[in-house]
């Protein structure tokens, strides 16, 4: 459970539209540790905010630059903003912290290697919103993967804007025969079942975003149904297993 400060500095940096940096705090924790110095204010005491997260995360903060550190030190600065008899924020310190969990749900190996950084944001969606209980916004975000890893692969491929009007299965036929993995073009049974699945996983998660997520306004006659949390992490987990093959298969046809 993330402490109020991190939930603050989260809302900060999304008001910003930083919400890479604020995915990337998700399961981070904070501490913040007064000196007994007094400040440039009258009993302002010098003060360090220090960022706990797990090992792999701190390995992501490790690699920001030396503006998108001095972002989060600007949003804690909002948190904490200078004052009479208040701590003083002098500097934002980060350190592994390995009994910290993470809503890693899949590991996405594979998909760390793709350059196109709007994927990798998706991904860090997805997990944020699981972490937060936004549920809605996880299918959303998991629909907007598919979507980014399709649209990646045609348009590398072809070399041309592809004119997408929303609809995720007219796509993925279209990858699919880009790539050869449609199921007529395996010769083994079991694997036609796989490659037909993927159809109706892909119709599932775009017809679960489009009936039910936070992509729509809700009338007086939408369904009382509320997506659960097992649901969010299924249809996340889906989502980037497919992403993932797709990248693989679109690797194997270069």
């Amino acid at each position: 459970m993330q402490d109020k400060d991190i939930k603050k500095l989260k809302r900060v940096l999304d008001y910003k539209g930083r919400q890479d940096l604020s995915a990337l705090l998700s399961n981070s924790i904070s501490y913040l540790d007064e000196s007994s110095t007094f400040g440039s204010r009258w009993y302002s005491r010098l003060s360090t905010f220090e960022i706990k997260s797990h090992p792999k995360i701190q390995a992501e903060i490790d690699k920001l630059s030396p503006a998108d550190k001095q972002e989060i030190f600007n949003a804690v600065l909002q948190i904490y903003p200078l004052k009479d008899n208040e701590p003083e924020i002098t500097q934002v310190t980060y350190f592994p912290d390995f009994e910290i969990e993470t809503t890693d749900l899949v590991e996405t190996k594979e998909l760390d290697r793709i350059s196109f950084e709007y994927i990798h944001e998706q991904i860090k969606k997805c997990n944020s919103k699981i972490a937060e209980k936004d549920y809605d916004g996880s299918i959303t975000n998991a629909r907007t993967l598919i979507e980014s890893i399709c649209l990646f692969i045609v348009e590398t491929k072809t070399q041309e804007k592809y004119e997408y009007d929303g609809n995720l299965i007219k796509l993925y036929k279209v990858v699919s025969a880009i790539l050869k993995i449609s199921p007529g073009d395996s010769e083994n049974e079991y694997l036609k079942q796989i490659l037909s699945g993927i159809f109706s996983i892909i119709n599932g998660v775009s017809g679960l975003r489009n009936s039910y997520s936070d992509s729509h306004g809700n009338g007086p006659l939408k369904s009382e149904y509320k997506i659960e949390e097992r649901h969010a992490i299924l249809s996340v987990n889906l989502a980037k297993t497919i992403s993932e093959y797709l990248f693989l298969s679109f690797e194997k046809s270069q």
